[in-house]
């Protein structure tokens, strides 16, 4: 039974005061000290890397080459094994060419006068009088009223819809009393 207003014990002893938790590195475990003295840098292997297929140059190859089955492609594809061409730019270690810019270009810059004398204003009014002008001689030009879906429904009526008189197959056998 635990006591009275304390939690029960658990059962496992806990290690003596000269006990260290965590991982003990055996070459180099200067604690704080020296991991705040030096940094740790990894110098980066070079490694080959392998590109892969250029599926669109060996098909092209197999044609030329007279190929028409898939067996025959399969067989091209394994013995011309084409890669493609490493470009290399900008890759870990890799050097950009000199004049090549990257990203978007930037919007040149908006005028400020043209901002304090209100001269976008001015344009969108003169745009909006030019359309409203256009939308009058549009206007005077159809002098005819605009056809609506009524007046053009009575100008062309519906066909007529014949009705059917085909039945299902099982109503036809009913016994009905007479």
């Amino acid at each position: 039974q635990p006591e009275l207003g304390k939690s029960k014990r658990n059962c496992y002893p806990l290690p003596g005061p000269d006990f260290t938790y965590g991982m003990y590195m055996h070459r180099r475990d200067g604690g704080v000290p020296e991991a705040i003295g030096h940094w740790d840098s990894v110098k980066a292997k070079p490694r080959k890397r392998v590109m892969p297929r250029d599926f669109v140059a060996m098909g092209s190859g197999a044609v030329t080459e007279g190929c028409t089955k898939a067996r025959e492609f399969a067989l091209y594809y394994k013995f011309k094994d084409t890669r493609q061409i490493d470009k290399g730019i900008l890759r870990y270690g890799g050097k950009a060419p000199p004049g090549m810019t990257f990203g978007r270009p930037s919007r040149p810059p908006t005028p400020f006068f043209d901002i304090m004398q209100h001269r976008y204003k001015e344009l969108w009014m003169e745009q909006q009088r030019a359309r409203t002008v256009v939308q009058k001689v549009v206007k005077k030009k159809t002098g005819e009223v605009r056809e609506n879906r009524t007046s053009f429904l009575r100008a062309h009526p519906l066909p007529v819809k014949e009705e059917s008189f085909w039945h299902p197959q099982r109503y036809e056998k009913v016994w009905a009393p007479h």
